[in-house]
């Protein structure tokens, strides 16, 4: 977010920064961990609302430290936190934390699904060599998953950006138009928006641009992420997403893409044809409508991640497309929703064996999909909070398959 003179302001005030800090010490005290060390990048945007090449120390009791090798000044401008110190370089790091009096914990709390080794040695070795580790990655994103009415307000505006977006869509949808030039031209309506131009996924090695746009029998080819849908993509290099291919009459087009505002994301696809689609697509379509409407019915606060995933399964399955049910054969993934936020993958996941509960102002999305080789794919998705009472849709884009007739 940026002034009027492009100054950055901070996005979030010092108090809301320090409701996550606290939230997350109360899990670092319950878990006899003294001090935790944040790195990754998603983490600490929500822990100091800036982006730096920086160690954030935040210990259980007392407050957080925010030392910023890369870039100090914007780190003063752009974050609320009250301690933030330049760090002259990596190796300056074992003076200043026995100048700050945190050289000595005796457990240390590191982001060990994403830390790289060479660091996790660094900061074992070089930092608290007579400290016990633990992992705080699911501990952070516990606490992440629970949004604020400034984060749901986010999520929101992201989930209308897109909407708006897509209203170009029937005026450049043609015949023999490629997947990248339709891409192109509803990114370029997202970046005039405010996107930032990528969606940030956690789960090491996933990589997203703004989405997936496919088309045609291009939708069912599966790409080693970890989406129901692939696609071909420009070359084997980024083999996913939006290709050269041209698109056809009577196949669904596939637009499955997220909005972005100040950090926080949504999720969501939507159908086009130039034509009717064939009476197989039509009626897993239908199916899928009833999917998320069973769904949406069904999932409340205390509601099991793992529970919920079965109904889904078991409906597809009654329906004689559960072979076709989230992708197809081997490439088939086990859950039906995700949560999300900063980032793409956040908790919960409504997936198979997860025994997780719902909780109220959990954000996520539900996307189910039926894939067919050779021909194509169809679904829906869209991005809810968790009420009390229910799920609340945030998504605003019509769902129905939007035929194009030219």
């Amino acid at each position: 977010m940026q002034s009027k003179s492009g100054k950055p302001e901070s996005i979030f005030p010092r108090e809301e920064l320090e409701a996550r800090i606290s939230r997350f010490q109360e899990l670092l005290c319950d878990s006899g961990i003294d001090l935790a060390l944040i790195r990754q990048n998603a983490d600490m945007f929500y822990l100091t609302g800036t982006v730096q090449d920086a160690h954030l120390l935040v210990p259980s009791d007392g407050e957080p430290v925010f030392l910023v090798w890369r870039v100090f000044d914007r780190a003063r401008e752009e974050s609320s936190l009250k301690h933030i110190y330049p760090l002259a370089s990596l190796s300056a790091l074992p003076g200043m934390l026995r100048d700050l009096g945190l050289d000595s914990p005796r457990m240390v709390g590191l982001e060990m699904d994403v830390l790289p080794a060479f660091l996790y040695r660094f900061y074992r070795e070089r930092l608290w060599p007579r400290a016990s580790v633990k992992d705080v990655s699911a501990l952070l994103r516990h606490v992440r998953c629970i949004k604020s009415p400034a984060e749901t307000d986010l999520v929101r505006q992201a989930c209308r950006q897109v909407s708006k977006a897509l209203e170009i869509v029937p005026g450049v949808l043609r015949e023999g138009l490629s997947e990248l030039e339709l891409s192109t031209a509803v990114e370029a309506e997202l970046r005039k928006r405010g996107h930032c131009g990528l969606l940030r996924m956690r789960l090491w090695n996933q990589e997203v641009g703004m989405g997936q746009i496919l088309s045609g029998p291009s939708a069912a080819v599966p790409s080693w992420t970890s989406t129901p849908m692939g696609g071909v993509g420009p070359c084997p290099a980024f083999g996913m997403g939006a290709s050269s291919r041209r698109i056809g009459r009577s196949e669904p087009v596939s637009i499955d893409i997220g909005g972005w505002v100040n950090g926080y994301c949504c999720d969501q696809t939507r159908i086009f044809s130039l034509g009717p689609l064939p009476d197989e697509m039509q009626k897993a379509f239908r199916i899928a409508v009833e999917i998320i409407r069973m769904l949406e019915r069904e999932m409340k606060p205390g509601a099991v991640c793992a529970e919920v995933y079965d109904m889904a399964v078991k409906y597809a399955e009654n329906k004689g497309l559960d072979k076709h049910f989230m992708g197809y054969g081997r490439s088939r993934v086990r859950f039906v929703g995700h949560g999300l936020g900063i980032e793409l993958d956040e908790y919960p996941f409504i997936a198979m064996g997860n025994k997780m509960v719902l909780k109220e102002d959990m954000i996520l999305a539900l996307e189910p999909k039926f894939v067919f080789p050779g021909m194509g794919a169809v679904g829906l998705e869209n991005t809810y909070r968790v009420g009390h009472d229910g799920l609340e849709q945030l998504t605003v884009t019509p769902e129905e398959v939007s035929i194009l007739d030219f």
